[in-house]
């Protein structure tokens, strides 16, 4: 155990004080000896553990999740659940900084990142979801959906006083609160939208960022009536206050990530990143993320002015739609072992223009809290598309992985017009991946190899971008 805190980032002092709380958690979640033996050569296989970036953001996301488990052994006895709900992050950290006896948990991305990225342990979560109402095979249910119901159903997180989820992209998560509600006894709140949305309205989302910011006041009502804690303004203003340099360092280790040939670290570390960025943190935990990401970033830096990356200088570089595999870290390091370089996802672009302004001045926090509903996850058809699009440009890519996830229509639907778009559009290739983005059943090494290969041979005999990328 001392020795897998020290790989994550835990120094000697911290090793030796939070060993017994580690392996509090560890037993509750049946992890063996064995199983941290596997973790640290999976760590070693899978992640550049030689920056010490790397090991703080481990350690950050393995303290979430103790701080998860034993949230209501430490004091935290009033909890609120939230998934599929970004932007609940920032209510989330307004409660636990003004109330010392709630707390929120968000546990999904951190589960999957430790359980599964690092310990290979995640499928148990969703057959106990399978067995439950959530189905497997062709006709698949999503895993984010089956982790939320796997984690409460074999009693892995604490049972909430409250969940919550939106309707902003997925109908499904509010009816699987719904079924929450009515198995489990646990009171379900959702966040409407509009999922209407027509392309004339884009990039300007006015009409749907008021909805959202209205039923998300009325959530905040629900939070209250449930829990007794009384979300201000003042308090969300704060927390956005606070958050805004962290925002700022993930925008800067990104953006060097995408400049980069090669690029200065494996791919497998963008799920990380991803995962913070749905920690409730208070006051002191935005530090620590500030401070994770600052020290990586100074580390790539120094990477990027020695040449040395994931991939050679000049490789194949891939923009992925939907975000990287959350569970499964085998996704991107084989491409990366093959030589291909994976610099964004969709998830990261952003609508060309748009009338979001400065939501400081317009006086209401939840507008500043859903102005993620600009980016490309919930606009229509033709503005994705558009923003799919520049991103290839912007960021000079050789070729696009098609991620269709089965598990959900929103994405299932759109990937033939998407490829055909691209492939008019820019004449890159695009290599069509059928996934589920939180499940690791769905890799078939073989079957991957040897699509990556094809599609490696594609882009480098079709694309200028080899050439003159310096």
């Amino acid at each position: 155990m001392l020795e897998f805190l020290e790989m994550c980032g835990f120094e000697e002092k911290e090793r030796r004080t939070q060993q017994p709380r580690v392996q509090e958690v560890f037993d509750r979640l049946g992890l063996s000896d064995q199983d941290l033996e596997r973790a640290k050569d999976r760590m070693t296989t899978f992640y550049d553990l030689d920056l010490l970036g790397v090991r703080k953001i481990m350690r950050i996301l393995v303290k979430d999740l103790c701080n998860t488990v034993l949230m209501r052994e430490d004091g935290r006895t009033r909890v609120v659940h939230s998934c599929m709900a970004p932007g609940m992050d920032i209510l989330g950290s307004a409660l636990m900084d003004n109330y010392d006896d709630a707390g929120w948990i968000d546990p999904n991305f951190t589960f999957m990142a430790i359980l599964g990225g690092l310990f290979d342990k995640y499928v148990p979560i969703l057959e106990a979801a399978e067995r439950q109402w959530l189905k497997s095979g062709a006709v698949a249910h999503c895993g984010m959906v089956k982790s939320r119901v796997g984690l409460i159903s074999l009693g892995l997180i604490p049972k909430p006083d409250l969940t919550i989820t939106t309707g902003f992209a997925c109908e499904t998560s509010p009816k699987v609160n719904e079924l929450l509600e009515e198995v489990y006894g646990i009171p379900a709140c959702y966040v409407d939208a509009c999922q209407d949305r027509e392309l004339w309205e884009y990039p300007d989302s006015t009409r749907v960022i008021s909805f959202a910011a209205k039923s998300m006041r009325a959530a905040v009502e629900r939070i209250h009536e449930v829990t007794g804690c009384r979300i201000t303004d003042d308090m969300l203003w704060k927390v956005l206050e606070e958050r805004k340099a962290f925002e700022d360092a993930v925008g800067r280790l990104k953006t060097l990530v995408q400049m980069s040939d090669p690029i200065p670290f494996r791919s497998a570390h963008l799920t990380l990143l991803m995962a913070l960025d749905l920690i409730p943190a208070t006051a002191d935990g935005f530090v620590e993320l500030v401070d994770a990401l600052d020290t990586l970033h100074e580390e790539l830096l120094e990477r990027t002015r020695q040449g040395i990356g994931a991939t050679s200088k000049g490789a194949p570089r891939v923009l992925g739609m939907f975000p990287h595999h959350h569970a499964d870290p085998r996704w991107e390091h084989v491409a990366n072992q093959m030589g291909v370089a994976i610099v964004a996802c969709d998830f990261e672009g952003a609508p060309q223009g748009g009338a979001a302004g400065d939501v400081r001045e317009l006086g209401d926090p939840y507008w500043a809290i859903v102005q993620h509903l600009n980016g490309p996850f919930t606009q229509p058809l033709g503005g994705r598309l558009d923003i799919i699009l520049n991103m290839c440009r912007n960021l000079r890519v050789d070729g696009v992985f098609c991620h269709y996830h089965p598990g959900c229509r929103y994405v299932v639907a759109d990937v033939m017009i998407v490829r055909e778009a691209i492939l008019k559009e820019l004449g890159i290739p695009v290599l069509m991946i059928e996934w589920e983005n939180f499940d690791p059943r769905a890799y078939n090494h073989e079957q991957y190899e040897t699509k990556l290969e094809t599609f490696k041979s594609m882009m480098e005999s079709s694309s200028p971008h080899l050439e003159t990328l310096s």
